[in-house]
Protein backbone atom coordinates (compact mmCIF):
# COMPACT_ATOMS: atom_id res chain seq x y z
CA UNK A 1 0.00 0.00 0.00
CA UNK A 2 1.03 3.61 -0.42
CA UNK A 3 2.71 5.44 2.47
CA UNK A 4 0.73 7.66 4.82
CA UNK A 5 2.26 11.15 4.51
CA UNK A 6 0.33 13.22 7.08
CA UNK A 7 -2.35 13.08 9.78
CA UNK A 8 -5.13 13.86 7.29
CA UNK A 9 -4.22 10.73 5.30
CA UNK A 10 -3.96 8.78 8.56
CA UNK A 11 -7.49 9.84 9.57
CA UNK A 12 -8.80 8.80 6.13
CA UNK A 13 -7.10 5.41 6.39
CA UNK A 14 -8.54 4.83 9.87
CA UNK A 15 -12.03 5.84 8.64
CA UNK A 16 -11.62 3.26 5.86
CA UNK A 17 -10.94 0.55 8.47
CA UNK A 18 -7.12 0.47 8.49
CA UNK A 19 -5.83 0.23 12.07
CA UNK A 20 -2.58 -1.70 11.67
CA UNK A 21 0.54 0.12 10.43
CA UNK A 22 4.24 -0.52 9.92
CA UNK A 23 6.99 2.01 10.49
CA UNK A 24 10.18 1.10 8.66
CA UNK A 25 13.19 1.64 10.91
CA UNK A 26 16.90 1.71 10.10
CA UNK A 27 18.25 -1.62 8.90
CA UNK A 28 14.96 -2.68 7.31
CA UNK A 29 13.29 -3.60 10.63
CA UNK A 30 9.63 -2.65 11.10
CA UNK A 31 7.83 -1.35 14.17
CA UNK A 32 4.18 -2.39 14.23
CA UNK A 33 1.57 0.15 15.38
CA UNK A 34 -2.15 -0.16 16.00
CA UNK A 35 -3.84 3.25 15.81
CA UNK A 36 -7.39 4.37 16.53
CA UNK A 37 -8.85 7.87 16.16
CA UNK A 38 -10.59 9.01 19.33
CA UNK A 39 -13.70 11.19 19.40
CA UNK A 40 -11.75 14.12 20.83
CA UNK A 41 -9.45 14.17 17.78
CA UNK A 42 -6.47 12.47 19.39
CA UNK A 43 -4.94 9.15 18.33
CA UNK A 44 -4.57 6.10 20.55
CA UNK A 45 -1.44 4.20 19.57
CA UNK A 46 -0.29 0.74 20.62
CA UNK A 47 3.40 0.14 19.92
CA UNK A 48 4.08 -3.48 19.05
CA UNK A 49 7.81 -3.20 19.67
CA UNK A 50 7.38 -2.82 23.45
CA UNK A 51 3.64 -3.10 24.12
CA UNK A 52 3.34 0.52 25.26
CA UNK A 53 0.39 2.78 24.48
CA UNK A 54 0.20 6.51 23.80
CA UNK A 55 -2.62 8.97 23.32
CA UNK A 56 -1.41 11.84 21.16
CA UNK A 57 -2.74 14.76 19.14
CA UNK A 58 -1.86 15.03 15.47
CA UNK A 59 0.78 17.61 16.36
CA UNK A 60 2.26 15.36 19.05
CA UNK A 61 2.71 12.57 16.49
CA UNK A 62 5.50 14.74 15.08
CA UNK A 63 7.05 15.87 18.37
CA UNK A 64 6.57 12.94 20.78
CA UNK A 65 6.73 9.85 18.57
CA UNK A 66 8.63 8.52 15.60
CA UNK A 67 5.46 8.34 13.49
CA UNK A 68 5.68 11.93 12.23
CA UNK A 69 9.24 11.44 11.03
CA UNK A 70 8.20 8.18 9.38
CA UNK A 71 5.38 9.98 7.57
CA UNK A 72 7.74 12.69 6.28
CA UNK A 73 10.18 10.04 5.05
CA UNK A 74 7.56 7.81 3.40
CA UNK A 75 8.27 4.99 5.86
CA UNK A 76 4.81 4.71 7.46
CA UNK A 77 2.40 2.37 5.69
CA UNK A 78 -0.81 0.43 6.43
CA UNK A 79 -0.11 -3.21 7.34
Amino acid sequence: MKPIRNTRELRKAIAAGHYEYRLRLNGGVFSRKTIFALRDGRFEIWNGIDGSTQTLTGRQLYSESNIGRGMRMGAFVPY
